[in-house]
């Protein structure tokens, strides 16, 4: 009988758990039981009853885990767990879902009350099978298939994630952003990749890196500048 994955990383010592799945083995036992808190208290709710997965609820949470910190593929994903792709998505979907009720990102208002030093805002793209609906709006240009990015606001000292975003694949970066109509306290800086090019006029702390123009060439106070904005974001 295949050992489910779950089964097998729980065994790992705690420092390759938490290097494997992004938090603690305590601190994943404690995520799972309050998502069966949740799930029971949603099932009581219902008049009829909701059909149990044939994956365990810790795995499918060690779906969700895993991918946060590793950002596979999907098709990479579903292999790990044994699964079809649109399988994973539907978990992946349903999972994160929950676990944004249960764990309460800060909300709007606090992401506007409270002063952080330094944001960071980013966004993930990962593949999907291709939807049998709307497929325009999936297709990426550039990953040349049909994707969902994940928009993240993060605390750079922390990294605390702040708030999740989710988006169609033909969505660009910045049009995501604008779309998301995060309001951050004006006092905290937020830092960006090229692709956001114009942030400042909805949040005026801003960084970006220099663009280099067609048939030019960046200064070394340019490229000194980008080197230093690439190590504070994207450092591990």
């Amino acid at each position: 009988m295949k050992m489910k994955p779950y089964e097998k990383i729980k065994t790992q010592s705690a420092d390759k758990f938490k290097r494997l799945v992004g938090i603690s083995l305590n601190g994943f036992i404690d995520i799972v039981d309050r998502l069966k808190s949740h799930l029971a208290q949603r099932n009581s709710l219902q008049k009829r009853g909701i059909k149990e997965s044939k994956i365990s609820l810790e795995n499918r949470a060690l779906l969700v885990f895993y991918y946060l910190r590793h950002y596979p593929t999907f098709d990479n994903l579903a292999g790990i767990f044994n699964i079809s792709e649109s399988y994973c998505h539907k978990i992946y979907t349903k999972v994160v879902a929950m676990l944004m009720k249960i764990l309460k990102l800060p909300s709007r208002k606090d992401l506007l009350k409270k002063k952080f030093d330094t944001l960071i805002v980013d966004v993930s793209e990962q593949p999907i099978e291709r939807p049998k609906k709307h497929q325009k709006a999936f297709y990426s240009g550039k990953k040349q298939r049909h994707t969902i990015k994940a928009q993240l606001v993060i605390c750079a000292l922390t990294l605390q994630i702040l708030s999740v975003v989710i988006g169609k694949g033909r969505q660009h970066d910045f049009a995501l952003f604008k779309f998301s109509r995060l309001l951050l306290n004006p006092n905290s800086q937020l830092l960006a990749d090229s692709g956001y090019q114009g942030i400042s006029k909805y949040h005026q702390k801003s960084t970006i890196p220099f663009k280099k123009k067609k048939g030019q060439s960046l200064s070394s106070e340019e490229k000194a500048h980008n080197k230093v904005l690439f190590k504070t974001t994207y450092s591990d």
